[in-house]
């Protein structure tokens, strides 16, 4: 049925070329263009192989030989064998569409530190409980142009936070992700110049990583057809707002009833919802390192530029690590605030779930919440506010190498330690500035 309906797909848009994509440890997009004809004789049903070493590939490219065996390995390809489920035309390219992969050994394995096989491994401990998941990323970017001096500067001046004037630059945007079924809600320009948000309607399971996966490498596609940069970087205006990709997260039964919701608490969410909060506050410095996954991460992370910097949540309280919107019925959700726009979504959902079971299995109570409090001078409760110090933080809780492998816990360190050293090494501009002449 599902390959009926490709070939149809295929045929009405005039496909000839598909993009097999993937999404790697180092939160990379990768892919191969592959003819149409190839696609249908044997890509669709037995994929393609991929070199090995995409997975051993920091955020530069440069190949960490502390990954697996390295050099010695040789590095062998691997199978990446589409998720058909996921295919979808890309339409504002013609012709193209794309469809996202599982990676495999030759014996057919799973690799079992590919992130999108990590959320599932979490997935389906859930199922085990009995419950579905059901969520969405919200992603916040930037818009830059180039000037005459060839230097990139945002679209716009000043803090036009939902100013309709310049609101209207994302409208291509809507147009195109509505296109692809990624049903996007919401559009409006962000407290920063430049400054753009967009949100996409909820979906279940592996999906919402899924379609935040497709969400930002549209965004940005679209976005350079009009000869403009779209930026997830977490924080790349310094005295600015970063970009968030906060993360609305529901849970519900086999006959999708709410299980946050409880009408007789005198909050109106479950004693579940409060676990899942419970296991997430527990685990945040840990989650930091999972889910703010670059150097430039924690430097979003400051007072009061609209992101979280302690272990805290509260009802409608937009300087707290979890926040809990007002609604009370079948959407009521949490929202975890603390991924910048910089992450992997497998893996953040993958971590912040492993997190929240811990709680919900444990049946864990949260500290109270922030009601009136400014989070921002909490000193108990502070986040990590280096990436070495998240990576410590990871490396001492060993929940998440139980939940979800130690193979991928062991390699997403060894490629976030090899960046922070690459970090450290370098000369930056303000260390010039500052010491040059004065030392």
């Amino acid at each position: 049925r599902w390959k009926d309906h490709i070939v149809q797909l295929i045929q009405e848009n005039k496909i000839h070329t598909i993009r097999i994509c993937m999404n790697d440890n180092s939160n990379t997009h990768r892919s191969r263009y592959v003819s149409i004809e190839h696609f249908l004789a044997q890509v669709m049903e037995y994929g393609i192989s991929l070199p090995s070493v995409v997975f051993s590939f920091d955020t530069a490219a440069e190949i960490n030989e502390k990954i697996g065996d390295g050099y010695r390995s040789g590095f062998p390809s691997w199978i990446i064998k589409p998720d058909i489920q996921t295919f979808g035309v890309v339409p504002y390219s013609n012709g193209t569409a794309r469809v996202i992969t599982d990676v495999y050994d030759p014996s057919s394995n799973p690799i079992t530190f590919a992130p999108r096989y990590v959320l599932k491994k979490v997935l389906e401990l859930y199922e085990q409980e009995g419950i579905k998941v059901k969520g969405a990323f919200e992603y916040e970017f930037y818009v830059f142009k180039r000037n005459s001096d060839g230097v990139f500067e945002p679209i716009w001046d000043g803090k036009q936070c939902y100013s309709e004037i310049k609101q209207h630059g994302v409208e291509n945007v809507m147009l195109n992700l509505s296109a692809m079924g990624a049903g996007p809600e919401v559009a409006n320009t962000e407290y920063a110049p430049g400054q753009f948000e967009v949100t996409n309607s909820p979906f279940w399971g592996i999906e919402i990583a899924d379609m935040a996966f497709y969400y930002r490498t549209s965004i940005k596609e679209i976005l350079e057809q009009k000869g403009l940069l779209a930026s997830f970087m977490a924080k790349p205006v310094a005295n600015s707002c970063g970009n968030g990709a906060h993360v609305h997260m529901s849970l519900y039964d086999k006959n999708e009833k709410n299980l946050l919701r409880d009408e007789k608490s005198s909050d109106g969410l479950s004693k579940m919802c409060h676990s899942f909060i419970a296991g997430q506050i527990k685990h945040g410095n840990a989650l930091c390192a999972l889910v703010n996954p670059t150097v430039n991460s924690y430097k979003r992370l400051q007072p009061y530029k609209f992101a979280p910097t302690t272990r805290t949540w509260g009802y409608e309280h937009r300087g707290a690590m979890i926040r809990i919107p007002f609604c009370r019925n079948e959407n009521t959700r949490i929202e975890n605030r603390l991924p910048g726009a910089d992450t992997n979504p497998y893996i953040t959902l993958a971590a912040l779930l492993a997190a929240g079971l811990d709680g919900i299995k444990n049946k864990l109570r949260p500290p109270e919440p922030c009601t009136g409090i400014d989070t921002y001078k909490d000193t108990e409760n502070t986040l990590p506010t280096t990436l070495i110090n998240a990576i410590n933080e990871l490396k001492n809780d060993t929940y998440f190498a139980n939940t979800l492998g130690e193979d991928f816990v062991r390699q997403y360190l060894t490629l976030r330690e090899g960046e922070w050293e690459r970090y450290m090494k370098h000369i930056s501009d303000w260390e010039l500035s500052e010491y040059l002449e004065l030392t």
